[in-house]
């Protein structure tokens, strides 16, 4: 059987995926490799680990894209921590995505602080007859808030442990999330090789680097290291 190319992962792990709940392990644990090994854009790679439930590579990949303008990462790092029920840090990077995508630095949207230069340009959105920022393409008009609500509804179904027909539209919601994302960034990037991805990385704003420090060696972690 050939090796699985991005199309036929595209496919299988989005009609498949099931991210109501948090994931224990990897869907296909064998697919980790076959999707690194594919060495696509780091945006797309960390979202088909995502859909195959693989936090930990898709988190590997999404520290290394935490600020402007690396905004495709810093969304899929908001539904990686939604995903594994880290609700706090999903609001908050989304919240940095919308305030990217509206010409501010994140957190800084309150002072006035615009982004500059090469950032504020790579934050800007694509032609689709019209400029349409990321969380209008993956949300619709509602942006920052429509995400914000998917958040609110994961939260809020996992506490009351629902099921049933809420849970069916819960998981396509998400699906149609995780298809958008993935049209995006296959229309900003291409799907095919990139045999050197340092290009995509992006150093840390002095105020991610400070949070990062605190969650891997202070007491602020979801995780304990």
């Amino acid at each position: 059987m050939p090796p699985p190319t991005f199309s036929t992962l595209h496919a299988t792990l989005l009609a498949s995926t099931n991210l109501t709940h948090p994931p224990a392990h990897p869907h296909t644990p064998s697919l980790t490799a076959q999707i690194s090994a594919l060495a696509l854009h780091p945006t797309l790679e960390a979202a088909l680990h995502i859909l195959n439930h693989d936090l930990p590579s898709a988190h590997f990949l999404v520290r290394h894209l935490q600020a402007a303008p690396a905004l495709e990462g810093m969304l899929l790092h908001s539904i990686l921590h939604r995903s594994e029920g880290d609700m706090q840090n999903a609001r908050l990077w989304l919240s940095d995505v919308g305030d990217a995508c509206s010409g501010f630095v994140p957190k800084k949207r309150g002072e006035g602080v615009r982004l500059e230069g090469e950032v504020a340009e790579g934050c800007k959105g694509k032609g689709r007859g019209e400029e349409v920022s990321l969380v209008v393409f993956v949300y619709g008009q509602g942006g920052v808030g429509e995400g914000l609500r998917l958040v609110d509804d994961v939260e809020g179904y996992r506490k009351r442990r629902g099921g049933g027909a809420e849970g069916e539209a819960l998981k396509g919601r998400i699906r149609e999330e995780m298809g958008r994302v993935l049209e995006w960034c296959v229309d900003k990037f291409g799907s095919g090789e990139w045999a050197d991805a340092s290009s995509a990385w992006v150093k840390n704003s002095d105020e991610v680097q400070k949070i990062s420090n605190d969650m891997v060696g202070g007491d602020k972690g979801y995780r304990k290291f």
